[in-house]
């Protein structure tokens, strides 16, 4: 059976609410059997009582080993439903064999096998009737004596018409569950597609980093939360040194490399709250946040170091060097001013020997294999 027909007919909202059926239904049997004893048998209400309270247990019994199952052996059967209905019917109408129509209460098991959402249990369903009926019919004389061939033809009618409307409302809903399914996965796999299509607008396809649109938009809503709050903000931009010399040397393809590496080592060192995009052709943007200058100046230097003690088999074993501007973001100054103290910073780097990093006009030490927590930060406003 289909996966999401098997769900909802095994619901526990669905089930829960059919054994509260059950029970509202010995309540009213034992109403409706009382009535019917009055009223067609003229019987004293200290006659109808035992037989009553005795068929009343029977079906308690029942309804609670079902209950039961239910709440401690966490049973869900269908089979368990629909036995517990002809259970039910077949009780009513051996308290009342001479009522003409009470029979026909075996629709209620055909009914209940509907939630199963199964033509065979349904099918089962209605064999189990026919031969519960049968049984019935063969040890009830009163039953015999009431059931005349109008009403048999009447009766098995009835039967098979409820079957037969089971069987409809079961494969109406296997079909409209089975469009909702495809229109489901439809929906979900254009929303997959959105979102891949939204990411793939965000990153950059070599390094796999944001793209210069994308670390814009998000540098700005930064700005913001710094003016409203605060917020400590840096941001650096790393310079790949001498990388048209990479290329023009070894190929496209291997600077292609050296940047995917370059591009590893800063995601690997940085921390998760800071924003890592390809800015240009060879340079990175770093936003770092809920940071000092001093941490932000130590992890830049650590991407440095990193990247200097780096051999690239493809570069004859060398290192692939870069230089990097820093600069913290000041209240009230604008973007414009953050680019153009990081952009000026990165210049000095690169004009006073490249391999190292710049913070507003002054230069720090390039650090090689030095001990990064003893470095002190200088700064100049």
């Amino acid at each position: 059976m289909n996966h999401i027909l098997l769900e909802l007919a095994n619901t526990r909202h669905t089930y829960r609410k059919m054994l509260n059926l059950y029970w509202i239904t010995i309540l009213l049997t034992v109403i409706l059997e009382f009535s019917i004893q009055r009223i067609q048998h003229d019987m004293s209400p200290r006659e109808i009582i035992a037989p009553l309270a005795l068929h009343a247990l029977l079906l308690t019994i029942a309804t609670g080993i079902v209950e039961w199952l239910y709440r401690y052996r966490h049973a869900q059967s269908d089979w368990l439903l629909v036995s517990t209905g002809i259970l039910y019917a077949s009780s009513i109408i051996l308290m009342n064999p001479s009522i003409g129509i009470v029979p026909a209460i075996f629709i209620f098991p055909i009914l209940t096998s509907v939630l199963s959402f199964n033509k065979q249990t349904i099918l089962i369903a209605f064999a189990l009737v026919l031969l519960s009926f049968g049984v019935l019919y063969g040890v009830s004389a009163p039953l015999r004596l009431t059931m005349q061939p109008v009403h048999m033809i009447g009766i098995l009618f009835l039967y098979t018409g409820t079957t037969v409307i089971a069987l409809s409302i079961t494969s109406s809903g296997i079909e409209l569950l089975d469009n909702l399914k495809h229109a489901t996965e439809a929906k979900q796999e254009l929303l997959v597609k959105n979102i891949i299509m939204d990411t793939l607008s965000k990153i950059d396809a070599l390094t796999e980093l944001y793209n210069h649109k994308t670390f814009h938009e998000y540098l700005e809503k930064l700005i913001e939360q710094n003016e409203l709050n605060d917020l400590s903000l840096q941001l650096a931009i790393l310079d790949i040194d001498n990388f048209k010399r990479i290329n023009d040397t070894y190929g496209h393809w291997v600077g292609d490399i050296i940047l995917i590496r370059v591009a590893s080592i800063i995601k690997e060192t940085v921390t998760p709250n800071d924003f890592v995009a390809r800015y240009g052709g060879e340079e990175v943007a770093v936003i770092f946040t809920e940071k000092t200058l001093d941490e932000a100046y130590r992890l830049v230097e650590q991407i440095r170091h990193k990247l200097y003690v780096t051999l690239h088999p493809e570069l004859d074993s060398k290192a692939a060097t870069i230089s990097i501007g820093l600069q913290e973001y000041m209240k009230g100054k604008g973007k414009e001013a953050l680019f153009k103290g990081a952009d000026a910073s990165l210049y000095a780097a690169k004009r006073t020997g490249k391999n190292k990093t710049f913070v507003h006009s002054t230069p720090y030490p390039a650090l090689n294999t030095t001990d990064l927590s003893a470095e002190k930060i200088r700064s100049s406003n």
